[in-house]
């Protein structure tokens, strides 16, 4: 069935975190502790078609998700499927997915590359909508004076996925609560 979406759930070291795909590919990943309900609703109201647990369709895409969790440096190699969003924000997604592992970006450096300086709320709100963090890494995004900015699941879990990668967040962040 081609309107159905699959999804999956892991446990991460900072809860569950959930995981759908549509044919195209991968199309949303919760990091916000929710139920499953409530990632059931959130999936018919962002995409309208049905949605079916099975562990088995996600399966390399949580395996994948697992080891980024655990430490280990991955390249996630599943397809993405991005069409919830804007033209405007596939293009910002793109861009904030060419960001190395362990490496920052500023929010201005995104809407320059994009060759849009002046959208740098723009992209802000952009990132703030990634369907698939840590897929598309918008935790590796930080404002121009050094500060984190925003995270769609919170500020602790972007600190947490930057310590992961080797940031010390702590010194870098000190003006940042």
């Amino acid at each position: 069935m081609t309107d159905t979406i699959h999804y999956s759930c892991l446990d991460s070291p900072f809860g569950p975190v959930f995981a759908a795909k549509t044919i195209k590919g991968v199309c949303l990943v919760s990091l916000s502790k929710i139920s499953e309900a409530k990632f059931q609703s959130l999936l018919r109201k962002s995409f309208r078609k049905d949605a079916i647990r099975d562990d088995r369709k996600l399966k390399n895409a949580i395996h994948e998700l697992s080891d980024y969790f655990n430490g280990n440096r991955v390249n996630f190699r599943f397809p993405l499927d991005l069409s919830i969003g804007t033209e405007f924000q596939r293009k910002v997604w793109e861009k904030v997915s060419e960001i190395p592992y362990g490496e920052l970006r500023s929010y201005k450096w995104i809407a320059s590359e994009i060759g849009n300086p002046d959208a740098v709320r723009a992209v802000g709100n952009a990132v703030g909508e990634n369907p698939v963090p840590p897929i598309i890494p918008c935790h590796r995004v930080i404002r121009s004076d050094g500060r984190l900015g925003g995270f769609s699941s919170g500020i602790a879990l972007k600190k947490w996925l930057l310590r992961l990668e080797g940031h010390n967040t702590r010194s870098t962040y000190s003006s940042q609560t």
